[in-house]
């Protein structure tokens, strides 16, 4: 039975993609016809797109009664749903017992309809593989930016759930204010940097520096004083063990 105030969140189908919105556009304003008391929303486990998490807070602020959380991708991921599992599980115990029934719908393979999305896919219009595609290199691609310090944000499932892509926000937002762009910082949000338990974590090179629980209200502080006057914040700094084999 449909209920009242019912979200579905359609997931991308990678830890680290961009928001599978455009993709699946057409299927949820389908759905949207068919559901009229749902609200059809999407989100990413990391990357760069609005992050489940996030979503779900929305939810919960809107007073959702039920979330259906469904990967968009037809074949199971293992690695995935797991992550997906382990994120949906600390968001409910961090926000304690006020929150909508969370809900996994099964994988899109293991539905009697799938073979025939694999049927109508291989029977419907095709199109010819062309090599007139853009090339792999460019010239605007030849060269290093000048920037004097590279910045990498971690967008992991993990950091992604605990404020990283707020401080990712925070961060480009302060860049900008100050007029920095690419030739004096470069940022770059990449997947999993390991320490996940010291979330958002940021790493700073050449000044080999490493961020724990960066959040979004302390990057204004850290891009003035590192960034902008080269003092690494060191209160700030994420524990770290020494190579036994490789020295500094």
């Amino acid at each position: 039975m449909i209920q009242r105030n019912r979200w579905v969140i359609v997931t991308a189908p990678t830890d680290r993609g961009a928001d599978p919105r455009d993709q699946v556009l057409g299927a949820l304003r389908v759905l949207r016809d068919r559901h009229r008391d749902t609200v059809f929303v999407t989100a990413v486990l990391g990357g760069s797109g609005t992050s489940v998490t996030t979503v779900l807070d929305e939810a919960a602020a809107a007073g959702a009664t039920e979330v259906v959380v469904v990967s968009a991708q037809t074949v199971l991921d293992r690695k995935i749903d797991a992550w997906f599992r382990r994120v949906i599980g600390h968001w409910l115990r961090d926000r304690g017992s006020d929150v909508p029934d969370i809900r996994l719908a099964g994988q899109l393979s293991d539905t009697d309809t799938y073979v025939d999305l694999l049927d109508a896919a291989i029977s419907g219009p095709t199109s010819a593989a062309r090599t007139t595609t853009a090339p792999l290199t460019s010239p605007a691609w030849d060269e290093v930016p000048g920037f004097a310090r590279h910045v990498l944000v971690c967008r992991g499932p993990r950091c992604s759930a605990r404020g990283g892509p707020e401080a990712a926000q925070a961060l480009d937002s302060a860049l900008e204010a100050r007029g920095l762009g690419d030739d004096d910082v470069l940022v770059t949000q990449t997947g999993c940097l390991f320490p996940c338990s010291q979330a958002p974590v940021v790493a700073v090179y050449p000044d080999n520096a490493w961020y724990a629980e960066l959040r979004a209200d302390r990057v204004e502080r850290f891009v003035d004083e590192h960034l902008v006057e080269g003092r690494p914040v060191t209160e700030w700094s994420g524990a770290r063990r020494s190579s036994d084999t490789l020295k500094a």
